[in-house]
């Protein structure tokens, strides 16, 4: 503890210096842990534990929170604890989705892995190795993850990249903190290949979900403002902002839309709301000049797309309690002539039409959205890296929630 400390107040002069004892395995006691860590020097790894009980197909709303007990996170800082420099969030297991793997800096959005980690197998042993040109990860000796510092992805709705993968590679990163990786075990291996082993043997399970949180089974419910949101990458939880309003000259001004390529993007329109049986769940659609082309709306009796669809809901919908929350995804998909919509709840596609024609075209061009009609109780999922807000698209909708 003492050389921990020396070395915080010695600051930038630190370099290829480490705490001895960090050679051998250590135990993170809890979810906030801060350690001193020349990352050119030294291979970074992580004895990782998977969880007994895991959902590989999660809701949105949990498989973009970094808190959860298959997430880990390292934030890397160079010089001194306020020049984070680097986000490093990866996960114990493979997910159905491709969101396995992301270094903040260098992608615009989740990378998936290869193969499932370690095989399936609980313990876990992942090794970060920072190179001049490139990082890569391994999980028991196998490639997971690898990105050459030069080729962070390029993405207008995501600002700074690819130059912020460029400067990771370029930062004298020398510390580092572990976040929600209570239990799990890190040490630094010398890249010249000793390793020091433990004197005392770690402990073989940390602590772990209880038998009962069956994860696969269970209803997840939205996350809520209250969480840690400053976490979360890609993602954020904001309310339904009301387009149909003065200030938002009744979803004609775009600073209360958000931009966003719904046909193509990997991220559809996530949302938890009420349902009934009259009042509707409502979607303004734009095109790429702003033009307003459509609105989606449904409820527990009929579907609408402006010009396009006029229907009844099918039983699984009609099924669901009138005034209950549902968490809902709202997509376009273009598959082959057709343009797809679809609404799912839990995974499940429960109604769906092909749009051909003129509907296919018309709405094929939606690369912007609103909600109207909506309350402030109701919360969509902001996807950072692929969405782009719009000024009083907000946490409070800019101020019109604040009294609700």
């Amino acid at each position: 503890m003492l050389a921990l400390l020396i070395v915080g107040v010695l600051g930038t002069a630190f370099s290829a210096v480490i705490d001895p004892t960090l050679t051998e395995w250590r135990l993170l006691e809890t979810d906030h842990e801060q350690v001193m860590f020349p990352i050119r020097d030294y291979i970074l790894e992580v004895k990782a534990f998977r969880p007994d009980v895991y959902d590989t197909n999660p809701l949105y709303t949990e498989l973009f929170k970094t808190d959860k007990p298959t997430t880990m996170m390292a934030l890397l800082f160079a010089g001194n604890w306020n020049k984070q420099v680097g986000r490093l969030v990866w996960n114990n297991i493979k997910y159905v989705r491709p969101y396995d793997i992301a270094i903040e800096e260098c992608d615009a959005r989740y990378q998936a892995y290869p193969v499932f980690p370690a095989n399936g197998e609980k313990e876990q042993i992942w090794a970060w190795n920072f190179f001049e040109d490139h990082v890569e990860l391994t999980c028991n000796g196998v490639m997971m993850y690898e990105q050459n510092f030069d080729e962070g992805d390029v993405n207008p709705r995501k600002p700074g990249l690819p130059e912020k993968c460029r400067a990771l590679g370029d930062a004298e990163v020398d510390r580092i903190t572990f976040k929600h990786m209570a239990g799990e075990y890190i040490r630094a291996v010398p890249k010249d290949g000793i390793i020091v082993e433990p004197t005392t043997s770690p402990l073989d399970v940390p602590t772990l979900p209880k038998e009962d949180e069956d994860f696969t089974t269970e209803p997840t419910e939205a996350a809520t403002e209250e969480e840690d949101l400053d976490d979360n990458i890609f993602a954020e939880i904001y309310p339904t902002c009301d387009c149909w309003t003065v200030e938002c000259g009744y979803c004609s001004n775009l600073e209360c839309t958000v931009q966003h390529d719904i046909v193509n993007s990997p991220i559809d329109i996530q949302v938890t709301s009420e349902v009934h049986w009259r009042e509707m769940n409502s979607i303004m659609l734009y095109d790429e000049e702003g033009d307003a082309i459509g609105s989606f709306q449904w409820s527990l009796k009929g579907i609408l797309l402006t010009g396009c669809v006029n229907c009844q809901t099918p039983p699984a919908i009609r099924n669901i309690q009138p005034g209950s929350q549902a968490s809902w995804v709202f997509s376009m998909t273009q598959e082959n002539e057709a343009l797809v919509v679809r609404i799912s709840i839990l995974g499940e596609v429960l109604w769906e039409q092909e749009l051909i024609g003129e509907c296919a075209e018309r709405y094929g061009k939606a690369d912007r959205f609103a909600f109207f009609d909506s309350t402030c109780e109701g919360k969509f999922i902001f996807v950072k890296s692929l969405m782009v807000a719009g000024d009083r698209i907000t946490a409070d909708c800019a101020g019109a929630c604040n009294g609700e």
